[in-house]
């Protein structure tokens, strides 16, 4: 639901039609969404929450967590089954109704607002939810052992509950939550039409396959456990990302000035941000898990560890004032150039102060201080944005970044063997150059920043990987020789 223009509500009090006290969730439940951004956020800390009830041994904690995971699923339900109850009995103190329908008897086509209406994000929320409840039980773990099963479905709840909570104000706007003093006499719209679905049906299919790859990806012991699933949550992540680039294309071209508003175009933004992480996760976060697990103790691995740094930062640094300054709309100036490179030093701080964390025990990782930089550079950008949608800018260097931390400790530490300079370095920094350079070609630079930004990853990836697979096959038959 949105706010009604003034010109609505003028128009209706100017006919008299001003329904009496509304009896919206706002007003008769004004816990109810403080209430649910508090199981969200307990979802982020589940894990911590869940060893410390189970440490105490209480069966009343033990009941609390089954309630602190379900709280949020109960909600969702709630409030569909209020905003049914009033859309039934055509309640016209309900915002929805009085915009889309109007005074008359009930009809079954009605139904169709629940889901193209203000009730469609939380169908979707709820089907998310649902879904990261009963994780546990995917065919795909039918052999995994029960603890690593709940592991996943925990690493699946931080995940969920901090993209939702990132998107809250969208998902759960306050004017579809607190309701207008003065209502319409007449309705003013029709019924949405059903393809106003795509981008919420295309931001739960990311949300949910993009944090199995997230949980796979932190659960580093669990070795191949969840290899089968890993793999098709990685092809359906690809092929989503794919769909969500094609609908963004011909959105941002319909919209000329779409940064300047994004806060009216509804889930652009969560969209972005979770094909941002998606592409992240899918391209070369959980092929590192296995890529960085083949090296060895890391003989040169603080002056891998700066060159890595170094080079992550500079493109970071150079890339998204650029792409700021062609937006035109900070002025010819410098304007661009120090908004971007503010935005870019909290990032880099950011990716510099995690190296502090495996010191404080935060070590469980092939390699924990590249881990943090590249899990900070990935979340960098849904974190930011909830200060200034200009955090957007990020995604084209963090994805031309991010490859390289994979591929330098291959080449700089001594004690593993470096992979061919012609067959992965050469055409890495190659592609590197060409998709950092490509973009400014296109009339709109960020959206072909998102089509040709993955290709760099996904080079870095399958060339270390057939690496890897061609070391083992010496080490194999030098072993059989012997």
């Amino acid at each position: 639901m949105g706010v009604l223009p003034p010109v609505y509500l003028a128009s209706a009090m100017l006919k008299g039609s001003v329904p009496s006290a509304s009896n919206m969730i706002g007003d008769t439940l004004p816990w109810f969404l403080p209430l649910f951004v508090f199981g969200l956020l307990a979802w982020v800390f589940y894990e911590a929450i869940e060893t410390y009830v189970l440490r105490k041994g209480s069966p009343f904690g033990e009941k609390a967590l089954v309630a602190l995971r379900w709280l949020p699923a109960a909600q969702l339900v709630v409030m569909l089954i209020t905003r049914s109850i009033s859309l039934i009995q055509r309640d016209l103190s309900h915002l929805e109704v009085a915009q889309y329908l109007g005074a008359g008897t009930y009809h079954s086509s009605d139904l169709k607002l629940i889901a193209t209406g203000g009730g469609g994000s939380e169908i979707i929320a709820l089907t998310v939810i649902l879904f990261v409840l009963l994780s546990e039980r995917l065919p795909s773990l039918g052999s995994t052992r029960v603890e690593l099963r709940q592991g996943f479905r925990n690493r699946l709840m931080m995940f969920t509950g901090l993209m939702l909570l990132s998107a809250s104000t969208l998902l759960f706007p306050e004017s579809a939550y607190y309701s207008p003093s003065s209502f319409p006499a007449n309705t003013i719209d029709a019924i949405p039409q059903w393809s106003s679905l795509i981008p919420l049906l295309l931001l739960a299919s990311l949300m949910m396959f993009s944090g199995e790859l997230f949980a796979v990806s932190t659960l580093f012991f669990a070795g191949d456990n969840f290899q089968k699933l890993a793999s098709r949550a990685r092809l359906k992540t690809l092929i989503l990302a794919v769909l969500t680039m094609a609908w963004l294309t011909r959105a941002l071209e319909v919209e000329r000035n779409w940064i300047e508003q994004i806060p009216e175009l509804g889930f652009f933004l969560p969209l972005i941000l979770l094909l941002h992480v998606g592409v992240s996760l899918a391209v070369i976060i959980q092929p590192a898990v296995r890529i960085e697990s083949e090296l060895n103790h890391g003989e040169g691995r603080s002056l891998g560890m700066l060159l890595l740094a170094a080079l992550m930062a500079i493109l970071i640094l150079v890339l998204t004032p650029i792409h700021l300054d062609q937006l035109g709309i900070f002025g010819p100036e410098l304007g661009p150039y120090v908004y971007g490179v503010w935005i870019a030093s909290v990032t880099v701080s950011g990716m510099m102060l995690v190296q502090f964390l495996p010191a404080l025990g935060f070590d469980a990782a092939p390699r924990p201080e590249v881990w943090w930089m590249k899990m900070t550079l990935v979340f960098a950008p849904v974190i930011m944005c909830l200060f200034t949608p200009f955090a957007l800018f990020l995604i084209p260097a963090i994805w031309l970044a991010l490859p390289w931390s994979s591929t330098v400790p291959w080449f700089v530490e001594k004690d593993v063997p470096s992979p061919s300079q012609t067959f992965v370095l050469y055409p890495l920094v190659f592609i590197t150059i060409a998709c950092a350079l490509l973009p400014f070609s296109w009339n709109i630079p960020f959206l072909a920043s998102l089509w040709f930004g993955w290709i760099p990853g996904a080079m870095a990836s399958i060339g270390l990987t057939i690496h890897i697979k061609n070391k083992g096959r010496v080490y194999a038959l030098e072993s059989a020789e012997e």
